[in-house]
């Protein structure tokens, strides 16, 4: 069972104020092979456990090809695929659905079906025996957004997608949502406040939710 330090001290959640977490073109784990990514062409990448065999592994964009590597001393490539009917031009990770795996979220920029014209899309998909396979394709988030990635924001070790969408005024609001088996459904938005709690877990600061 893990320890868990706890601050017992009734907060105001601003998603804002955890946005620096969020938005990043990569992780510092692949700091070691910066010139390595450099010389790949990697121009943004992710780390995770993608294959949900306990390792880490760094998926990233070259031009429109999504990679994986493997990590060790070098980074050796285990899988490629071309995305340009996407213009992708994000990779974020996290495990939405609480599986113990990082799904792979690529960041399209394309119309929809259902929304048809030019605008950011963040698809979802599983790496399951050997490919990477859709799992949600939505269509868009509540309003257009600038950026988006993932994080557990109330501890339950779920990771909810945090975006940073554009008002009708042309201002910048924090919005977030969680899976519900097919879908996202909105959680928490930036322009409310909501009572939480501090937790620190292994030096790790996670923020809980309170009713």
């Amino acid at each position: 069972m893990k320890k868990y330090r706890r601050v017992l001290i009734s907060i105001v959640i601003l998603l804002i104020g955890v946005s620096f977490l969020l938005f990043s073109t990569g992780n510092n784990k692949a700091d070691p092979f910066e010139e390595q990514l450099k010389l790949l062409g990697v121009t943004n990448y992710a780390i995770g456990n993608v294959m949900g065999d306990g390792q880490d592994y760094l998926v990233g964009l070259i031009q429109d090809d999504v990679v994986i590597y493997s990590i060790g001393e070098n980074l050796i490539e285990v899988y490629r695929k071309d995305y340009s009917h996407l213009n992708p031009w994000k990779i974020a990770l996290g495990d939405v659905d609480g599986s113990g795996k990082d799904d792979i979220s690529i960041g399209a920029y394309k119309e929809s079906p259902l929304h048809p014209v030019m605008a950011k899309r963040p698809f979802i998909y599983s790496f399951v025996d050997g490919e990477i396979q859709p799992k949600w394709r939505g269509s868009r988030l509540s309003r257009p957004f600038v950026d988006y990635n993932f994080y557990d924001i109330d501890g339950d070790e779920i990771d909810e997608l945090i975006s940073i969408e554009i008002l009708q005024d042309g201002k910048n609001i924090i919005n977030s949502y969680k899976w519900k088996g097919f879908g996202f459904e909105g959680f928490i938005e930036g322009k409310d406040e909501y009572k939480g709690k501090l937790v620190l877990e292994e030096d790790k600061l996670i923020i809980e939710r309170m009713k």
